[in-house]
């Protein structure tokens, strides 16, 4: 579950830096755009004023996400005002002859950085949006690139697309591989905590000494090392759930045993010395020393030699 987790949400700051930083990139490029078609180029059209507001909500888009921290809200926002103004901006430049209508190829590669169900929604939208420009191609207007400007604005909008798709891939990359090397450094990790566990389990099971972990509330055994059987002659099933007193001598020793361990604290150590009782009724006297942490008692014995 703590895997789980943890890849979750390396996925999830991947797709907060995916988003950010493309969403800026994008803002980036369309604000370039516009300042040179308003002030350099002295064009007057309605495209300039869609492209003005496009910049204008998607900068906001991106400094709210400070306040709300909700990545969902702005990726959505983003994917959809893009597509909205790519479209519209093919529309004005050429429909589906328009070098535009390749910047919406790059949009599904987005989605696709982020789940394998929103590449699959937006590769249908995309595909979609194709067709119907196809079918609308004798209602769209002229185009309002000149053919002395149609290599200029083609060679620009090849770049930017060559270039959010180079980003993109980039970013995925480098976020994959970070998530496989964490992931490989996890399971390093837990192989040496499991060989650290079998050694401690060989070591607790071929120990000379008694050890059980205990209910603090009830003093039953919950677990155990076979030396049990070594010593008391019980089967482990014999112990298990069964409370400690029991194979304990009802001696002026033990008569205050029960209160101390169950007033014990948490990390408090506890010592002392009983007689513990086998299955055929030989009498042993062990020293034992406990330590209670949440509600538990970890306890090991060791028979006293005098």
């Amino acid at each position: 579950m703590a895997q789980a987790k943890y890849v979750y949400k390396d996925l999830l700051e991947r797709q907060i830096r995916v988003t950010n930083l493309v969403g800026y990139v994008i803002v980036a490029f369309f604000g370039v755009v516009y300042l040179v078609s308003k002030f350099a180029l002295k064009l007057d059209h309605p495209l300039i004023n869609i492209t003005a507001a496009f910049l204008l909500a998607s900068l906001v888009n991106l400094l709210l996400y400070k306040v709300h921290k909700k990545i969902y809200i702005t990726y959505r926002f983003i994917m959809i005002m893009t597509f909205l103004v790519i479209l519209v901006l093919s529309w004005y430049t050429g429909g589906l002859r328009s070098p535009a209508i390749f910047i919406l190829a790059a949009i599904p590669v987005a989605a696709f950085s982020t789940s394998k169900k929103q590449g699959a929604a937006w590769s249908a939208i995309v595909f979609i949006a194709a067709i119907l420009t196809l079918l609308s191609e004798d209602s769209l207007p002229d185009s309002i690139i000149p053919p002395s400007g149609e290599l200029r604005f083609t060679s620009i909008i090849i770049l930017f697309t060559f270039g959010v798709i180079v980003l993109l891939s980039y970013l995925v990359n480098e976020s994959s591989f970070s998530t496989h090397r964490k992931l490989d450094r996890d399971r390093k990790q837990l192989e040496e905590k499991s060989v650290r566990l079998e050694n401690l389990t060989t070591l607790l099971n071929y120990s000379n000494d008694l050890m059980c972990i205990i209910d603090q509330n009830t003093l039953h055994i919950h677990d155990l090392n076979p030396v049990f059987k070594l010593h008391l002659g019980y089967e482990l099933s014999e112990v298990r759930d069964v409370s400690l007193l029991k194979f304990v001598k009802p001696d002026s020793q033990a008569s205050s045993l029960e209160g101390e361990l169950k007033a014990m604290d948490d990390d408090q150590v506890l010592e002392f010395t009983c007689t513990m009782l086998s299955k055929s009724n030989a009498e042993t006297v062990f020293h034992w020393v406990a330590i209670a942490k949440n509600e538990k008692i970890h306890a090991s014995a060791r028979m006293n030699i005098c």
